[in-house]
């Protein structure tokens, strides 16, 4: 969400099983030769030359007797999809009162969920959580399922030589061999105006996430700082097996073809260790209709395709984009697949079920920029459906 008003996950695919070596195919040709050798001359001559077409092959391409063929991603098109109302999903974290802002979800090695965000409270604070008494600090909550109502925990400070600062929207990860989670989130001074402003990162290497840390390396400028653009917030990061890097999405202030000035934009950059990022590249600009911004990005990677979803000012709908390409998801208006009830999603998946979770949610157009009236974090399950009629050639293309 925008400064001053108030994101999971990819799977991968295998590219293919190499061949056996040539020593496999040699042994694999002398069990086959010792079978004929058995027979009388007549079928040996019958079938001798079948045995040196035979041979020929397996020294070549090995013994693939038993081995499984190279796994070929089957890419299916399917668009998710909220079962109910949103007035109708379950309060994951929060009693009712605002401010629980943009959040991220991750388990820790114990088996538990952890949802992690702007403003809201903990068991020592009651307020907003937009206030200076509660430190602006990220709202923690723990949890055994995601069906039941999470517990709060003590608040998670930036903990640097800073002056106060909000800590805002972040992206939670743990690296390949999960031996450390990151967090990265905005650090905001409170206007767009301080230099200061920028990603920042929090590592924990505890195993039920219960201690976070400024990231203590060499690696990073200003201590832990991984990158600085203009606005960068709303963080959606994961790592994208197709690829082999991690990918990190984020709303941010920027230029977009077609129109005037600095507009708030989705950005993605990539990551072969989740500290060094590439250059930005830009995949969307505010959708149409009253969305004045494109901001809370969720990038998720499914059957061949990516999924993006992108908020605006109206906190009571977002908008749907899917691509073969995670750089380009096409134009705002023309590849838009649908709208889609909800604010700031986050979805995860837990047991073989899909989840979507959102945060601020409007039951109604909201009537002013950022209004909402559904309060705290809010889950329900993700169905699946085939594409309705003409949805497919919205898609974005890989271009060749």
């Amino acid at each position: 969400m925008k400064p001053g008003r108030r994101l999971t996950g990819a799977s991968g695919f295998q590219s293919g099983i190499e061949g056996l070596d040539r020593a496999e195919g040699w042994n694999c040709l002398l069990k086959t030769k010792a079978v004929f050798y058995t027979m009388n001359s007549r079928s040996f001559k019958a079938v001798s030359a079948f045995v040196i077409l035979l041979a020929v092959n397996l020294v070549a391409t090995g013994c693939r007797s038993g081995q499984p063929g190279p796994k070929v991603e089957e890419k299916v098109l399917m668009i998710p999809r909220v079962a109910r109302p949103w007035s109708e999903a379950r309060r994951l974290v929060g009693d009712g009162h605002p401010l629980y802002s943009d959040f991220s979800l991750i388990k820790d090695k114990r088996d538990r969920w952890h949802c992690i965000g702007t403003f809201g409270e903990s068991p020592a604070t009651y307020g907003s959580g937009y206030e200076l008494a509660d430190g602006y600090a990220l709202f923690h909550a723990v949890g055994d399922s995601l069906e039941t109502p999470m517990t709060l925990r003590d608040k998670i400070p930036y903990q640097i030589a800073s002056p106060q600062a909000f800590m805002w929207a972040p992206g939670t990860i743990w690296n390949r061999d999960r031996t450390t989670a990151f967090l990265f989130y905005f650090h905001y001074l409170g206007s767009s105006e301080f230099k200061e402003n920028c990603v920042r990162l929090l590592s924990s290497s505890s195993a039920d996430l219960g201690e976070w840390r400024p990231y203590g390396g060499s690696q990073l400028e200003e201590g832990n700082m991984a990158f600085r653009e203009r606005d960068d917030r709303d963080f959606c990061v994961f790592r994208d097996e197709k690829l082999g890097k991690y990918l990190i999405y984020y709303a941010c202030a920027g230029t977009y073809p077609g129109l005037p000035g600095l507009n708030t934009i989705v950005r993605v950059r990539t990551s072969g260790d989740l500290l060094h990022w590439s250059e930005p590249v830009t995949v969307m600009g505010p959708p149409p209709g009253g969305y004045q911004c494109a901001e809370s990005p969720l990038v998720i990677y499914r059957n061949g395709y990516y999924y993006l979803w992108v908020s605006g000012i109206d906190y009571s709908r977002v908008s749907l984009y899917i691509s073969e390409d995670p750089f380009n998801f096409g134009d705002p208006a023309g590849n838009r697949i649908e709208e889609q009830p909800g604010h700031a999603p986050e979805i995860i998946s837990d047991k073989g079920r899909d989840y979507m979770a959102c945060s601020m949610v409007s039951s109604v157009p909201s009537a002013t920029p950022g209004a909402n009236d559904l309060h705290g974090i809010l889950i329900q399950p993700v169905r699946w459906d085939k594409p309705d009629p003409g949805m497919e050639a919205r898609v974005t293309r890989r271009r060749q």
